[in-house]
Formats: structure tokens, C-alpha cells, sequence
């Protein structure tokens, strides 16, 4: 599969390489103007990528019924083409990809870091979020099965992913770079397919927003406590927090987490 990989690299890297993988109706892109440039001048090489039918990936014309299994599937080709310690940071489906592929992982991830991740016990409770707050929406979104009617308005998209004071004249190049997501993943992710009970080796971060519509801080703390660790809940962050003013907070914390592994 040929994946679109926004990448920054160290002619010698001592600290190895971050693999960053996006959350549903996104790309590569969410982490090009802070994320990559931030730990790449930490040392580390950076890499984003765009899952199958995302971004600049190739589209084998099935986003619809693409399983968060094909996409397991991507994050295990980049992994597996990139040499020395790897450390993996998931967004929001990203987070829930990576929960998968961390039951058969390789030995050259080193730590993982969890953002706003989806949670390990499904999405079953936006769902009815959703059928409440936007009812109509929901329901063209079930019978077209596409997310597009839900996500591509910029007060809907605000309440769902971003802060109040979240500047407005960003929203219009968030709204362009949207897509549509995989329905498949999104069922797969309230209830079809959970991540297998498993023992987890690989040091875990988990980090949740405290304004977060779509991933509330109750179910990001309960997945702390399944993996047997503290949870950070950024203070009045929402979902999309690394596009936000004060994402360096965050960012620091990775690092100092993928320093001590």
C-alpha cells in the first residue's frame, strides 16, 4: 500500500524515530505545523502518515469499508520500514489503531502515547451523545453512511473537536483538509471490533482533554486504569488539542515519557 508519509530525519538520530498516526477525517497533516517540527528538533526523526484512503494514500476506493484491521495493517508497513527504537503517538482513531497493533508488537516500539485515543470499551456512548445533540444530522449520517453531514460545518465541527476560543479564520482550512471516514471503522469502533484483552509490555501513555466532546475524560481514565496507568487530562483542552494554542504542554509531556524509555 502506498501511504502519503510527511517526514523529517536526522542525517543521525540517536533517540530514533516517531511514527504519528491521525484520527478519523484526518491526515497526515494534523501534526505537519507543531508536532513534527517540535520533536524533530528534540532529535527524534518524525514521521505522520495517512492511513489508506486518507490524505495523499493511495485509494483503493473502499474508504466505506475499510477495518481499522487495513489500518493496522499501514501502521505495520511504515513500522516495519523504519530502522532503530520506534515511538508511537495515535489521535483519536489513530489511538484506537494502536491499541490493536499493540497485541502483536514490535520489539522496536519502545513507548506509546495515546491522545484523546478512542477508548478500549467503544464508542457506544458518543453515539447516543450524538443522537441527541444532533439528531437529523445522525440519522442522514446512518442512512447516506457517511460522517460528512455531521463533521463538515464549522459550528458542529467546533463543538465537536475544538475549543470555544478556538480562532474562527483556522476553521475553513480544517473544514478543506477534512474527509470522509470509513463507516466500517466508525461501527468497529463503537462495538464490532474492541481491542482483545492483553498483556501490555510496552510502556503506555494515555492522554485525555478535559473538554472533550467526542472522548470524554470518564472513558479516557477508565482506559488508563484497563492499562494500569495514571492518565494526564489536559486542563480545558478539547479533542483536537495538538491544532490548539498551549499544545506544547502536551508535547512536552511526550517527551519527557519517550526520554525515560
Amino acid at each position: 500500500m502506498k501511504l502519503e508519509i510527511i517526514d523529517q530525519q536526522h542525517q543521525a538520530s540517536t533517540k530514533g524515530s516517531i511514527v504519528f498516526i491521525h484520527g478519523a477525517c484526518m491526515g497526515a497533516w494534523i501534526w505537519k505545523d507543531n508536532f513534527l517540527p517540535y520533536f524533530f528538533e528534540k532529535g527524534y526523526n518524525t514521521f505522520a502518515i495517512s492511513l489508506r484512503n486518507h490524505g495523499a494514500s493511495e485509494n483503493n476506493g473502499k474508504l466505506r469499508w475499510t477495518s481499522i484491521k487495513e489500518y493496522v495493517e499501514d501502521l505495520t508497513q511504515v513500522i516495519d520500514s523504519i530502522d532503530g527504537p520506534i515511538y508511537l503517538v495515535g489521535h483519536s482513531m489513530g489511538g484506537f489503531t494502536i491499541q490493536h497493533y499493540m497485541q502483536k508488537p514490535s520489539s522496536k516500539v519502545k513507548a506509546v502515547a495515546l491522545l484523546c485515543s478512542v477508548p478500549n470499551t467503544g464508542l457506544w456512548k458518543l453515539v447516543v451523545r450524538l443522537l441527541v445533540d444532533f439528531p437529523l444530522q445522525f440519522l442522514i449520517a446512518n442512512m447516506s453512511l457517511s460522517w460528512l453531514p455531521i463533521v463538515k460545518d464549522k459550528k458542529r465541527l467546533k463543538k465537536l473537536m475544538f475549543s470555544k476560543d478556538y480562532p474562527v479564520e483556522n476553521m475553513d482550512s480544517i473544514l478543506k483538509n477534512l474527509q470522509d471516514e470509513s463507516f466500517l471503522a466508525f461501527l468497529e469502533m463503537v462495538f464490532l471490533r474492541l481491542p482483545r484483552k492483553f498483556q501490555l509490555k510496552t510502556p503506555l501513555m494515555v492522554v485525555g482533554a478535559e473538554k472533550d466532546y467526542l472522548v470524554s475524560e470518564t472513558d479516557t481514565r477508565k482506559m488508563g486504569k484497563h492499562y494500569n496507568v495514571e492518565p494526564i487530562i489536559i486542563p480545558n483542552a478539547s479533542h483536537c488539542f495538538m491544532l490548539e494554542e498551549g499544545w506544547v504542554f502536551t508535547a512536552e509531556k511526550i517527551n519527557q515519557f519517550f526520554d525515560l524509555h
